[in-house]
């Protein structure tokens, strides 16, 4: 007797041995219309971890404050974890932060929830996942906002890796390896899957974590070979980053003040800096090198062929800067403007 053949359906196979996922439309937070015509892109994505490489008064910051302050502005909560001790409120607040100083506490408050007591980097990694976890309790967790009917969407801005050890070298048994380590382990191999599996339709939720990482410079191995710009830490959350922003250059921040003077008076009131796409994973798309203005209120273009955003910024700002200069007749838009150009190589 002929056995029946059976009808081959591939779709039959796909139903028992693939997983059907739909995603979340990308969330981009918004840097300013100048972070945009310069990177190409709109700053960090939610879904993803996000890194912002770049040698000191570059623009890293400035560019987590000013992804912060949209992340606010689109009802997702932004959890400060600070371990630089650099951190400035009136900063946050002058580029639009919705934050106010408590009189009598000393305190900011606002719409943000901020952490600066971290010791070594598995405390923050734990911070993390405990949030994490408490969002995944929906209605029974502390996240939960009955007026919204859901838990908040959540965005960690980390200021900033290669500023804190791991436990083992803070308590002087590890070192540089071990903190490697230690990033790999918990980041790559474990926020990083938390962070991104928020992006699923299934998930009632949406996480970002944005990281400023401090760089160390690669020297050349050969005469005819370049510096190179690397995150301390090693090279895990590179790795498992989505979009990293570098800003400055390679081998040195490669940044210029621009100042005013006025009767022998001078004040440097902005930097100019470059803002490079190093990696995008969501669409390729991002811009290298490009020139950027850094100011204590944000982003503005920078064109020397059309300074017309430089020139609002003026403007705009002089009741501030006579405040910060005690001088209630300063005015920065009479002050002749010059700008040091740095000349060093670009690498």
């Amino acid at each position: 007797m002929a056995l029946k053949k059976k009808d081959f359906s591939f779709k039959d196979i796909k139903d028992k041995l693939s997983t059907t996922t739909k995603y979340k439309p990308d969330v981009f937070l918004h840097c300013g219309d100048a972070f945009l015509e310069a990177a190409g892109i709109p700053g960090p994505a939610m879904g993803h971890v996000n890194m912002l490489l770049g040698h000191t008064n570059s623009g890293k910051t400035s560019g987590l404050i000013a992804s912060a302050v949209d992340a606010q502005r689109k009802g997702i909560l932004p959890v400060f974890i600070i371990t630089e001790k650099k951190w400035s409120f009136d900063h946050c607040k002058l580029m639009g932060l919705d934050c106010e100083k408590n009189i009598e506490t000393g305190e900011w408050d606002g719409f943000f929830i901020y952490r600066d007591d971290f010791m070594y980097i598995e405390q923050i990694t734990d911070y993390i996942n405990m949030i994490i976890t408490e969002q995944e309790k929906g209605e029974k967790g502390d996240l939960y906002n009955p007026e919204l009917g859901k838990v908040y969407d959540i965005c960690f801005f980390w200021d900033s890796v290669g500023s804190i050890p791991c436990k083992s070298t803070f308590e002087g048994a590890g070192g540089n390896m071990h903190t490697a380590r230690v990033l790999a382990e918990k980041i790559n191999m474990g926020i990083n899957q938390r962070i991104n599996n928020t992006r699923k339709e299934t998930i009632p939720y949406l996480n970002g974590l944005v990281i400023c990482n401090l760089p160390w410079v690669k020297l050349p191995d050969n005469p005819f070979g370049q510096p190179k710009i690397k995150p301390k830490g090693g090279e895990a959350i590179y790795q498992c980053s989505t979009l990293v922003f570098r800003f400055g250059n390679e081998a040195d921040a490669g940044i210029s003040k621009i100042d005013a003077t006025k009767n022998g008076r001078k004040v440097n009131f902005a930097t100019r800096t470059k803002v490079t796409v190093d990696k995008n994973h969501i669409n390729g798309l991002g811009y290298a090198d490009s020139q950027i203005i850094i100011t204590p209120h944000g982003f503005i273009k920078s064109d020397k062929r059309d300074k017309s955003d430089l020139d609002t910024y003026k403007k705009e700002t002089s009741e501030y800067w006579s405040k910060i200069l005690g001088d209630g007749n300063f005015d920065l838009e009479e002050y002749e403007v010059k700008t040091k150009i740095d000349t060093s190589d670009d690498y």
